[in-house]
């Protein structure tokens, strides 16, 4: 793995990070100066994210989150990467929905709306740097083929009705179904499962047995680590053969599930889950790269 830093773009990389509307943070980077609203906004991330921290705790982690900021940003500089029109296009469109919502707290606390567009936007160079880092021209090539072989071993996808064997008791508290019906009900998935493999039934068909259920309308892929469903579900889909359906329970849940061809050239969804796939073989990897690089970016007041 090569790690560099290229000290004659440091300066200008870190300028170009931090330039900002607001006024300069009470501390420097390297002996730069940054925007407030910057700073604002990683102290309030520290301070959530560490509520029984102590104060000079919570100051050395905004610390950290500031230096990570300004590695992902100089690196990104120093690489001479960019992003395309649409990917800027699509940060602004979320800042914006976002900004509907939450723009009352973040300008009560000093943090402005291009503050917050500049930090979506290194969420997106630290995206577009990991791609890079490890593509064929980057620093740690991961090749095609074992993408895709942990593609095919990690991921799945699938469609599914989720049904829930629960019901509300007369002081309005979530319960389980008496045993009777959840075997009832189970029974019946297991059967419109079997009638779905036979070419008989659909899932939403399965969708329509009852008023509790809810259905995913297009193809699901998420990886063995997903807490989008409960713990069991991955395994359980994995057992299933290519556009099979099975039903199977984990707690109050019920579901009929029908397995879809990762590979299917149809969906093409090596192609749409490729950073997400990435992220899941390197991430940890990648995290500790950023760690290092932000060790050459000192915060100071």
């Amino acid at each position: 793995m090569k790690n560099r830093i290229i000290p004659i773009l440091l300066i200008l990389s870190i300028t170009l990070s931090f330039c900002s509307c607001s006024k300069n943070a009470p501390v420097t980077v390297n002996g730069t100066k940054i925007g407030k609203g910057i700073y604002t906004y990683f102290f309030d991330c520290a301070e959530n994210e560490n509520q029984n921290m102590s104060e000079s705790e919570i100051k050395d982690a905004a610390y950290d989150l500031i230096a990570h900021y300004v590695a992902v940003n100089s690196e990104f500089n120093s690489r001479q990467l960019t992003l395309s029109v649409a990917e800027k296009n699509k940060v602004s469109e979320d800042v914006n929905v976002y900004w509907q919502y939450f723009s009352k707290y973040y300008e009560s606390i000093g943090v402005s709306k291009q503050d917050y567009y500049q930090i979506k936007l290194n969420e997106s160079y630290r995206e577009r740097l990991m791609e890079y880092y490890y593509s064929a021209d980057g620093d740690a090539p991961v090749s095609e083929k074992e993408l895709k072989e942990y593609f095919n071993k990690n991921f799945v996808a699938f469609r599914a009705v989720t049904g829930f064997l629960t019901t509300v008791d007369d002081d309005n508290n979530t319960v389980s179904l008496p045993e009777a019906e959840r075997k009832k009900i189970t029974e019946t998935f297991n059967q419109m499962a079997d009638e779905i493999n036979e070419g008989k039934a659909s899932l939403e068909v399965v969708a329509s047995y009852g008023e509790n259920t809810i259905i995913t309308n297009e193809t699901v892929v998420i990886s063995k680590d997903s807490t989008d469903y409960p713990e069991g579900f991955f395994e359980n889909v994995m057992k299933l053969g290519n556009d099979k359906a099975g039903s199977f329970v984990i707690g109050d849940y019920i579901f009929a599930v029908q397995r879809n061809d990762i590979n299917s050239q149809e969906l093409d969804l090596f192609s749409k889950y490729k950073s997400d796939c990435l992220k899941a073989l390197k991430g940890e990897e990648f995290n500790s790269l950023v760690d290092y690089w932000s060790r050459y970016y000192l915060v100071e007041e």
